[in-house]
């Protein structure tokens, strides 16, 4: 099964990495990484795109809202500035070859999200884009680590197991704050979700959902009828759920790592993101 579509909704406001994020997108915050025996650092949105492009994605649709003009910006080739890094910095200029040559090579689409209605009215805004195909979704202030690794193990479970929806989930002692699912082993690294809900206050297990997905078609169906719920926003994980009470094959695999993805979108999660991002720089 192909997987060469993604959406990537980065529409919120990133009001807790305020007051950076007042004009500048948090999906546009820098990290680090090795490039050329150099330690670099690139906006993560960058990072997520290269990421999805190795691993065989070709068709992008970025869902974006107010003050994210930065992001389309950055993905707007500027050959003049190409040309002045040519006589300046010979590995800056290969860096920012490779992605422009990237996005060439893509089709991309952007979407505006008017009003942030929530993770599932984002991915609700890619259903035309997407049509009738298997998509993938990764959200834009989400960095997971080794992503040329962890990204075609998502997309190899979906097509090898025929699910409707294949996830990562990752064990967190305490996941109030995320989506929650119940699952169940059923091989090396395999689960059967069989409930999921959204930051439930009292958590039926550890198992953390994590912002990367590859879902068939029907999750759009799901979506459509599925109500406002926390915060009166559409929620993504309420759609999965529906999906599971349609007798939907929901799989997923686990992240082995505490810092295999993290949330971006809060001061220490952000640092931890740096330290990990350059500690892996180093090797």
């Amino acid at each position: 099964m192909l997987i060469n579509t993604a959406v990537i909704p980065a529409a919120g406001f990133g009001t807790r990495l305020l007051t950076l994020t007042k004009e500048t997108p948090k999906e546009m915050v820098p990290l680090f990484y090795r490039i050329n025996d150099e330690i670099v650092t690139c906006p993560l949105i960058e990072r997520i795109f290269s990421q999805l492009f190795d691993s065989g994605i070709r068709n992008f649709c970025f869902i974006v809202g107010k003050k994210k003009r930065a992001i389309e910006d950055h993905f707007t080739l500027d050959n003049d500035y190409v040309k002045l890094l040519q006589k300046n910095n010979k590995t800056f200029q290969y860096i920012l070859q490779d992605f422009y040559k990237k996005v060439e090579q893509s089709n991309i689409v952007w979407i505006n999200q008017n009003i942030p209605k929530g993770f599932g009215d984002a991915v609700l805004h890619a259903k035309e884009f997407v049509g009738d195909k298997p998509f993938l979704v990764h959200a834009g202030d989400a960095f997971v680590r080794d992503s040329n690794e962890h990204i075609p193990k998502l997309i190899d479970a979906h097509a090898k197991n025929d699910s409707d929806i294949t996830l990562f989930l990752r064990e967190i002692k305490n996941p109030r704050s995320y989506g929650v699912a119940q699952a169940k082993k059923i091989g090396k690294n395999l689960y059967y979700v069989r409930k999921v809900e959204e930051k439930p206050k009292q958590p039926k297990s550890n198992f953390a959902l994590m912002p990367l997905y590859i879902f068939e078609p029907i999750i759009f169906d799901a979506l459509q009828i599925t109500k406002p719920g926390l915060r009166n926003e559409l929620q993504l994980t309420d759609a999965i759920q529906q999906v599971i009470e349609w007798d939907g094959d929901v799989k997923a695999i686990k992240f082995m790592r505490a810092d295999d993805c993290i949330d971006i979108g809060t001061p220490d999660n952000y640092f931890r993101a740096l330290k990990v991002s350059y500690r892996d720089s180093l090797f």
